[in-house]
Protein backbone atom coordinates (compact mmCIF):
# COMPACT_ATOMS: atom_id res chain seq x y z
CA UNK A 1 0.00 0.00 0.00
CA UNK A 2 1.42 3.40 -0.94
CA UNK A 3 0.91 6.11 1.85
CA UNK A 4 1.35 10.05 0.01
CA UNK A 5 3.24 12.37 1.69
CA UNK A 6 0.35 14.31 2.21
CA UNK A 7 -1.26 11.19 4.77
CA UNK A 8 1.62 10.30 5.99
CA UNK A 9 2.60 14.27 7.61
CA UNK A 10 -1.02 14.14 8.45
CA UNK A 11 -0.51 10.98 10.30
CA UNK A 12 2.84 12.07 12.08
CA UNK A 13 0.51 15.70 12.89
CA UNK A 14 -1.70 13.58 14.75
CA UNK A 15 0.58 11.47 16.74
CA UNK A 16 2.25 14.19 17.75
CA UNK A 17 -0.99 16.29 18.56
CA UNK A 18 -1.61 12.83 21.22
CA UNK A 19 1.19 13.21 22.64
CA UNK A 20 1.06 17.01 23.65
CA UNK A 21 -1.80 16.66 25.15
CA UNK A 22 -0.63 13.05 27.11
CA UNK A 23 2.17 15.59 27.85
CA UNK A 24 0.26 18.67 29.21
CA UNK A 25 -2.22 16.02 30.72
CA UNK A 26 0.59 14.76 32.70
CA UNK A 27 1.96 18.04 33.33
CA UNK A 28 -1.05 19.32 34.86
CA UNK A 29 -1.16 16.23 37.30
CA UNK A 30 1.92 17.09 38.83
CA UNK A 31 0.55 20.97 39.14
CA UNK A 32 -2.27 20.09 40.85
CA UNK A 33 -1.24 17.23 42.72
CA UNK A 34 -4.05 15.44 41.37
CA UNK A 35 -4.19 12.25 39.74
CA UNK A 36 -7.91 12.38 38.50
CA UNK A 37 -8.77 15.78 36.85
CA UNK A 38 -11.53 14.35 34.40
CA UNK A 39 -13.73 11.48 35.09
CA UNK A 40 -12.35 9.93 31.81
CA UNK A 41 -8.64 9.82 33.81
CA UNK A 42 -10.57 6.91 35.26
CA UNK A 43 -13.72 6.04 35.28
CA UNK A 44 -14.32 3.79 38.20
CA UNK A 45 -11.88 5.83 40.65
CA UNK A 46 -13.93 8.84 40.18
CA UNK A 47 -17.00 7.43 40.76
CA UNK A 48 -15.44 6.28 43.82
CA UNK A 49 -13.75 9.62 44.65
CA UNK A 50 -17.49 11.18 44.10
CA UNK A 51 -18.98 8.56 46.48
CA UNK A 52 -16.24 9.42 49.40
CA UNK A 53 -16.78 13.49 48.68
CA UNK A 54 -20.38 12.99 50.11
CA UNK A 55 -19.50 11.01 53.23
CA UNK A 56 -17.03 13.46 53.64
CA UNK A 57 -19.43 16.27 53.91
CA UNK A 58 -21.85 14.67 55.67
CA UNK A 59 -19.31 14.17 58.17
CA UNK A 60 -18.28 17.15 58.80
CA UNK A 61 -21.77 18.07 58.61
CA UNK A 62 -22.19 15.67 61.98
CA UNK A 63 -18.87 17.53 63.50
CA UNK A 64 -20.50 20.65 62.99
CA UNK A 65 -24.37 19.48 64.58
CA UNK A 66 -22.13 18.00 67.52
CA UNK A 67 -20.26 21.35 68.20
CA UNK A 68 -23.86 23.12 67.85
CA UNK A 69 -25.22 20.59 69.96
CA UNK A 70 -22.43 20.86 72.81
CA UNK A 71 -22.89 24.39 72.77
CA UNK A 72 -26.58 23.75 73.20
CA UNK A 73 -26.28 21.33 76.26
CA UNK A 74 -23.56 23.46 77.88
CA UNK A 75 -26.18 26.25 77.81
CA UNK A 76 -28.90 24.04 79.38
CA UNK A 77 -26.72 23.01 82.20
CA UNK A 78 -25.88 26.02 83.42
CA UNK A 79 -29.01 27.50 83.35
CA UNK A 80 -29.71 24.10 85.38
CA UNK A 81 -27.17 24.87 87.87
CA UNK A 82 -28.21 28.20 88.29
CA UNK A 83 -31.61 27.14 88.86
CA UNK A 84 -30.29 24.51 91.74
CA UNK A 85 -28.00 27.41 93.46
CA UNK A 86 -31.33 29.33 93.78
CA UNK A 87 -33.31 26.37 95.42
CA UNK A 88 -30.20 26.12 98.04
CA UNK A 89 -30.44 29.56 98.66
CA UNK A 90 -34.41 29.50 99.23
CA UNK A 91 -33.80 26.34 101.20
CA UNK A 92 -31.59 28.34 103.57
CA UNK A 93 -33.98 31.47 103.70
CA UNK A 94 -36.53 29.16 104.64
CA UNK A 95 -35.09 28.29 107.86
CA UNK A 96 -33.60 30.97 108.59
CA UNK A 97 -37.33 32.92 108.27
CA UNK A 98 -38.47 29.95 110.75
CA UNK A 99 -36.53 31.41 113.43
CA UNK A 100 -38.62 32.39 116.48
CA UNK A 101 -36.13 35.52 116.98
CA UNK A 102 -37.08 37.32 113.67
CA UNK A 103 -39.93 39.90 113.43
CA UNK A 104 -42.26 40.18 110.74
CA UNK A 105 -39.95 43.04 108.85
CA UNK A 106 -36.80 40.67 109.05
CA UNK A 107 -38.89 37.83 107.06
CA UNK A 108 -40.68 40.36 104.87
CA UNK A 109 -37.06 41.55 103.97
CA UNK A 110 -36.68 37.42 103.19
CA UNK A 111 -39.76 37.06 101.42
CA UNK A 112 -38.63 40.15 99.16
CA UNK A 113 -35.44 38.29 98.33
CA UNK A 114 -37.74 34.71 97.64
CA UNK A 115 -40.09 37.19 94.95
CA UNK A 116 -36.70 38.13 93.16
CA UNK A 117 -35.56 34.60 92.64
CA UNK A 118 -38.96 33.68 91.01
CA UNK A 119 -38.16 36.70 88.56
CA UNK A 120 -34.64 34.80 88.10
CA UNK A 121 -35.69 31.63 87.44
CA UNK A 122 -38.28 33.27 84.78
CA UNK A 123 -35.27 34.86 83.21
CA UNK A 124 -34.07 31.22 83.00
CA UNK A 125 -36.65 29.85 81.71
CA UNK A 126 -36.36 32.63 79.00
CA UNK A 127 -33.69 31.47 77.19
CA UNK A 128 -31.85 31.80 74.02
CA UNK A 129 -28.96 29.97 72.19
CA UNK A 130 -26.54 32.30 69.88
CA UNK A 131 -29.13 31.96 66.86
CA UNK A 132 -31.85 33.35 69.09
CA UNK A 133 -33.79 30.18 69.62
CA UNK A 134 -35.31 29.28 73.02
CA UNK A 135 -34.04 26.70 74.60
CA UNK A 136 -37.16 25.67 76.28
CA UNK A 137 -39.96 26.29 74.68
CA UNK A 138 -40.32 22.96 72.95
CA UNK A 139 -40.83 22.84 69.12
CA UNK A 140 -42.57 26.25 69.14
CA UNK A 141 -38.34 27.84 69.46
CA UNK A 142 -39.32 31.70 68.18
CA UNK A 143 -41.89 31.97 70.78
CA UNK A 144 -41.90 32.92 74.20
CA UNK A 145 -41.66 30.19 76.88
CA UNK A 146 -43.03 31.47 79.93
CA UNK A 147 -44.52 34.85 80.32
CA UNK A 148 -46.78 36.27 83.28
CA UNK A 149 -50.68 36.67 82.97
CA UNK A 150 -52.73 39.22 84.34
CA UNK A 151 -53.29 37.63 87.67
CA UNK A 152 -49.35 37.45 87.90
CA UNK A 153 -49.13 33.33 87.19
CA UNK A 154 -46.71 31.96 84.92
CA UNK A 155 -47.74 30.79 82.07
CA UNK A 156 -46.08 28.54 79.53
CA UNK A 157 -46.36 28.92 75.92
CA UNK A 158 -44.30 26.12 74.64
CA UNK A 159 -45.07 22.47 73.46
CA UNK A 160 -44.27 19.38 74.80
CA UNK A 161 -41.39 19.00 71.82
CA UNK A 162 -37.57 18.86 71.94
CA UNK A 163 -35.29 19.74 69.15
CA UNK A 164 -32.63 17.47 67.74
CA UNK A 165 -29.79 17.33 65.30
CA UNK A 166 -28.32 14.35 63.24
CA UNK A 167 -25.11 13.23 64.38
CA UNK A 168 -24.53 10.13 62.27
CA UNK A 169 -26.71 7.89 59.92
CA UNK A 170 -28.60 6.53 62.62
CA UNK A 171 -28.07 8.83 66.31
CA UNK A 172 -29.88 12.22 66.36
CA UNK A 173 -29.22 13.99 69.79
CA UNK A 174 -31.93 15.93 71.64
CA UNK A 175 -30.52 18.94 72.02
CA UNK A 176 -33.65 21.49 74.27
CA UNK A 177 -35.43 20.54 77.32
CA UNK A 178 -39.02 21.42 76.76
CA UNK A 179 -40.11 23.97 79.59
CA UNK A 180 -43.34 22.33 80.69
CA UNK A 181 -41.08 19.23 82.38
CA UNK A 182 -38.54 20.85 83.32
CA UNK A 183 -40.63 24.20 85.14
CA UNK A 184 -43.90 22.63 85.67
CA UNK A 185 -43.65 18.99 86.74
CA UNK A 186 -41.92 18.78 89.66
CA UNK A 187 -43.02 15.41 91.74
CA UNK A 188 -43.68 16.34 95.26
CA UNK A 189 -43.92 13.43 98.17
CA UNK A 190 -47.53 12.85 97.48
CA UNK A 191 -46.96 11.87 93.47
CA UNK A 192 -48.93 15.33 92.46
CA UNK A 193 -46.82 18.09 90.53
CA UNK A 194 -46.26 21.04 90.72
CA UNK A 195 -44.59 24.29 89.16
CA UNK A 196 -40.80 25.62 90.55
CA UNK A 197 -42.83 29.20 90.06
CA UNK A 198 -45.70 28.32 92.24
CA UNK A 199 -43.07 27.08 94.84
CA UNK A 200 -41.28 30.25 95.26
CA UNK A 201 -44.69 31.85 95.26
CA UNK A 202 -45.75 29.09 98.38
CA UNK A 203 -42.46 30.13 99.92
CA UNK A 204 -42.77 33.89 99.63
CA UNK A 205 -46.19 33.22 101.45
CA UNK A 206 -45.73 30.84 103.80
CA UNK A 207 -42.65 33.32 105.14
CA UNK A 208 -44.67 35.94 105.26
CA UNK A 209 -47.42 34.35 107.16
CA UNK A 210 -44.86 31.87 109.53
CA UNK A 211 -45.19 34.90 112.46
CA UNK A 212 -48.78 34.50 112.93
CA UNK A 213 -49.02 30.80 112.24
CA UNK A 214 -47.39 27.60 114.55
CA UNK A 215 -46.26 23.89 113.15
CA UNK A 216 -48.99 22.75 115.53
CA UNK A 217 -50.58 24.06 118.53
CA UNK A 218 -50.43 23.15 121.97
CA UNK A 219 -51.44 23.59 125.36
CA UNK A 220 -51.76 21.96 129.05
CA UNK A 221 -55.27 20.05 130.69
CA UNK A 222 -57.01 22.61 128.93
CA UNK A 223 -57.52 24.80 125.32
CA UNK A 224 -60.42 26.86 123.65
CA UNK A 225 -60.46 26.88 119.66
CA UNK A 226 -62.29 29.19 117.61
CA UNK A 227 -63.05 28.32 114.19
CA UNK A 228 -62.40 30.28 110.83
CA UNK A 229 -63.88 29.05 107.39
CA UNK A 230 -64.26 30.51 104.01
CA UNK A 231 -64.01 26.96 102.96
CA UNK A 232 -66.84 24.86 103.26
CA UNK A 233 -65.55 21.26 102.73
CA UNK A 234 -64.01 18.52 104.53
CA UNK A 235 -61.63 18.96 106.89
CA UNK A 236 -58.82 17.09 108.95
CA UNK A 237 -56.51 17.46 111.71
CA UNK A 238 -55.24 15.05 114.37
CA UNK A 239 -55.63 15.66 117.84
CA UNK A 240 -53.17 14.23 120.96
CA UNK A 241 -54.34 13.82 124.57
CA UNK A 242 -52.79 11.78 127.11
CA UNK A 243 -54.41 8.23 125.56
CA UNK A 244 -53.37 8.96 122.00
CA UNK A 245 -53.70 10.35 118.65
CA UNK A 246 -56.62 9.88 116.31
CA UNK A 247 -57.18 11.56 113.15
CA UNK A 248 -60.13 13.87 112.91
CA UNK A 249 -61.98 14.10 109.99
CA UNK A 250 -65.52 16.15 109.84
CA UNK A 251 -67.34 18.01 107.22
CA UNK A 252 -67.93 21.81 107.94
CA UNK A 253 -70.42 24.15 106.51
CA UNK A 254 -69.26 27.56 108.14
CA UNK A 255 -67.90 28.65 111.36
CA UNK A 256 -70.23 26.23 113.24
CA UNK A 257 -68.21 23.75 115.02
CA UNK A 258 -70.75 21.52 116.34
CA UNK A 259 -69.70 18.58 113.71
CA UNK A 260 -66.24 19.11 115.30
CA UNK A 261 -67.76 18.54 119.00
CA UNK A 262 -69.26 15.89 118.00
CA UNK A 263 -66.61 14.13 115.73
CA UNK A 264 -63.96 14.52 118.85
CA UNK A 265 -66.22 12.88 121.45
CA UNK A 266 -66.16 9.83 119.54
CA UNK A 267 -62.88 9.23 120.36
CA UNK A 268 -62.82 10.27 123.97
CA UNK A 269 -61.48 6.74 124.80
CA UNK A 270 -58.75 6.79 122.09
CA UNK A 271 -57.12 10.81 123.18
CA UNK A 272 -58.44 11.20 126.70
CA UNK A 273 -59.97 14.51 125.41
CA UNK A 274 -63.78 16.16 125.88
CA UNK A 275 -64.85 18.96 124.00
CA UNK A 276 -67.97 21.23 124.35
CA UNK A 277 -69.54 24.09 123.47
CA UNK A 278 -69.03 27.27 125.24
CA UNK A 279 -72.18 29.80 126.25
CA UNK A 280 -71.42 31.80 123.08
CA UNK A 281 -72.33 28.73 120.52
CA UNK A 282 -68.52 28.93 118.32
CA UNK A 283 -66.08 28.16 120.80
CA UNK A 284 -65.17 24.58 121.40
CA UNK A 285 -64.16 23.98 125.09
CA UNK A 286 -60.87 21.19 125.04
CA UNK A 287 -60.24 19.12 128.40
CA UNK A 288 -58.12 16.21 129.18
CA UNK A 289 -59.25 13.90 131.19
CA UNK A 290 -56.13 13.56 133.02
CA UNK A 291 -55.10 17.26 132.73
CA UNK A 292 -51.88 16.12 130.29
CA UNK A 293 -50.87 18.01 127.30
CA UNK A 294 -52.84 18.13 124.43
CA UNK A 295 -52.17 19.22 120.88
CA UNK A 296 -53.76 19.52 117.26
CA UNK A 297 -51.26 19.60 114.05
CA UNK A 298 -51.36 18.93 110.58
CA UNK A 299 -54.45 20.77 109.28
CA UNK A 300 -55.95 19.70 106.05
CA UNK A 301 -58.26 22.31 104.84
CA UNK A 302 -60.67 21.61 101.84
CA UNK A 303 -59.69 23.70 98.73
CA UNK A 304 -56.60 24.52 99.93
CA UNK A 305 -53.69 23.09 97.81
CA UNK A 306 -50.84 25.93 98.23
CA UNK A 307 -49.63 28.52 100.48
CA UNK A 308 -51.57 31.85 100.66
CA UNK A 309 -50.78 35.69 101.29
CA UNK A 310 -53.55 36.06 103.28
CA UNK A 311 -55.07 32.14 104.68
CA UNK A 312 -58.94 32.70 105.31
CA UNK A 313 -59.50 29.51 106.82
CA UNK A 314 -57.73 28.37 110.12
CA UNK A 315 -58.10 27.23 113.55
CA UNK A 316 -56.86 29.78 116.50
CA UNK A 317 -56.28 28.23 119.96
CA UNK A 318 -55.97 29.86 123.42
CA UNK A 319 -53.93 27.63 125.46
CA UNK A 320 -55.22 27.38 129.39
CA UNK A 321 -53.88 25.17 132.32
CA UNK A 322 -55.26 22.73 134.43
CA UNK A 323 -57.31 25.51 136.49
CA UNK A 324 -57.79 27.50 133.51
CA UNK A 325 -55.07 30.23 133.64
CA UNK A 326 -54.45 31.20 129.59
CA UNK A 327 -50.86 30.48 129.48
CA UNK A 328 -49.79 32.53 126.50
CA UNK A 329 -50.87 34.47 123.62
CA UNK A 330 -53.18 33.03 120.94
CA UNK A 331 -51.90 30.06 118.89
CA UNK A 332 -52.71 29.99 114.92
CA UNK A 333 -52.97 26.83 112.99
CA UNK A 334 -52.89 26.94 109.57
CA UNK A 335 -53.38 24.34 106.78
CA UNK A 336 -50.16 22.52 106.52
CA UNK A 337 -49.58 23.81 103.04
CA UNK A 338 -49.01 26.99 105.26
CA UNK A 339 -45.81 25.55 106.77
CA UNK A 340 -42.66 26.88 105.89
CA UNK A 341 -41.58 23.30 106.35
CA UNK A 342 -43.66 22.13 103.92
CA UNK A 343 -41.84 24.08 101.34
CA UNK A 344 -38.65 22.76 102.82
CA UNK A 345 -39.62 19.61 101.49
CA UNK A 346 -40.98 20.65 97.85
CA UNK A 347 -37.40 22.48 97.79
CA UNK A 348 -35.86 18.85 98.35
CA UNK A 349 -38.42 17.78 95.47
CA UNK A 350 -37.37 20.43 93.32
CA UNK A 351 -33.41 20.01 93.83
CA UNK A 352 -33.47 16.50 93.19
CA UNK A 353 -36.13 16.95 89.44
CA UNK A 354 -33.50 19.59 88.76
CA UNK A 355 -30.18 17.24 89.11
CA UNK A 356 -32.33 14.74 87.12
CA UNK A 357 -32.30 16.95 84.64
CA UNK A 358 -29.13 17.73 84.49
CA UNK A 359 -27.74 13.99 84.72
CA UNK A 360 -29.63 14.02 81.37
CA UNK A 361 -28.02 16.66 80.15
CA UNK A 362 -24.69 14.75 81.05
CA UNK A 363 -25.36 12.08 79.55
CA UNK A 364 -25.75 13.67 76.36
CA UNK A 365 -23.08 15.47 76.03
CA UNK A 366 -20.79 12.73 77.34
CA UNK A 367 -22.66 10.81 74.22
CA UNK A 368 -21.38 13.59 71.72
CA UNK A 369 -17.59 12.73 73.24
CA UNK A 370 -18.26 9.67 71.92
CA UNK A 371 -19.15 10.44 68.78
CA UNK A 372 -16.88 12.83 67.95
CA UNK A 373 -14.31 10.56 68.59
CA UNK A 374 -15.85 8.39 66.06
CA UNK A 375 -16.81 10.62 63.44
CA UNK A 376 -12.71 11.74 63.99
CA UNK A 377 -11.84 8.43 62.76
CA UNK A 378 -14.08 7.72 60.06
CA UNK A 379 -13.12 11.43 58.57
CA UNK A 380 -9.50 9.84 58.68
CA UNK A 381 -9.77 6.60 56.97
CA UNK A 382 -11.99 8.75 54.60
CA UNK A 383 -9.47 11.33 53.73
CA UNK A 384 -6.64 8.54 53.44
CA UNK A 385 -9.29 6.74 50.69
CA UNK A 386 -9.37 10.00 48.72
CA UNK A 387 -5.56 10.56 49.28
CA UNK A 388 -5.06 7.41 47.76
CA UNK A 389 -7.43 7.99 44.86
CA UNK A 390 -6.82 11.61 43.84
CA UNK A 391 -3.85 12.22 45.18
CA UNK A 392 -1.07 12.00 42.23
CA UNK A 393 2.07 9.99 42.23
CA UNK A 394 4.74 12.63 41.39
CA UNK A 395 7.68 10.64 40.73
CA UNK A 396 5.92 8.32 38.95
CA UNK A 397 4.57 11.25 36.68
CA UNK A 398 7.98 12.99 36.63
CA UNK A 399 9.22 10.03 35.05
CA UNK A 400 6.51 9.08 32.74
CA UNK A 401 6.69 13.02 31.39
CA UNK A 402 10.37 12.42 31.43
CA UNK A 403 9.78 9.47 29.06
CA UNK A 404 7.00 10.94 26.65
CA UNK A 405 9.39 14.28 25.67
CA UNK A 406 12.26 12.53 25.36
CA UNK A 407 9.97 10.02 22.59
CA UNK A 408 8.15 13.44 21.36
CA UNK A 409 11.97 14.67 20.54
CA UNK A 410 13.24 11.75 19.23
CA UNK A 411 9.30 11.60 16.93
CA UNK A 412 10.05 15.37 15.80
CA UNK A 413 13.87 14.61 14.99
CA UNK A 414 12.78 11.43 12.62
CA UNK A 415 9.33 13.30 11.12
CA UNK A 416 12.06 16.36 10.22
CA UNK A 417 14.26 13.98 8.62
CA UNK A 418 11.89 12.04 6.45
CA UNK A 419 9.94 15.29 5.26
CA UNK A 420 12.69 16.18 3.68
CA UNK A 421 13.56 13.56 2.17
CA UNK A 422 13.11 13.52 -2.08
CA UNK A 423 13.17 11.28 -5.21
CA UNK A 424 16.90 13.11 -6.16
CA UNK A 425 18.07 11.74 -2.55
CA UNK A 426 17.48 8.22 -4.34
CA UNK A 427 19.22 8.95 -7.96
CA UNK A 428 22.54 11.39 -6.72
Amino acid sequence: MKVSTKLFNQQQLKQFTSLNEEIQKTQNKISTGKNILLASDDPIGSVQLSGLQVIRDQINQYNKNIETSKERLSLLDKNLQNMNTIMIRAQELIIQASSDVLGPSDRESIALEIDEMKHEILSIANTQDSTGSFLFSGYKTNTLPFEKDFNGLVQYNGDRGVSSLSISESNIMQTTLDGGSVFQNVIDNNQKSFSVFELLEDVSASIRTAAAGVNGVKSIAQAELSIFNQNPGQWSFEITGSLGTQNIEVEIAGDNPTEIVDKINQYINTTGITASLDSDGKTILLSDSKNGPLEIKNLSVYGVERAEETPKSYIEVKTKDAVGNFLSKNQILYDDNQRPAKQLDKIVNAQSHISNKRGSVGARVNSLERQSELLIERQNAVEKDVSDLSEADLSTLVTNLQSMLTSMQASQQAFVKVSQLNLFDYIR
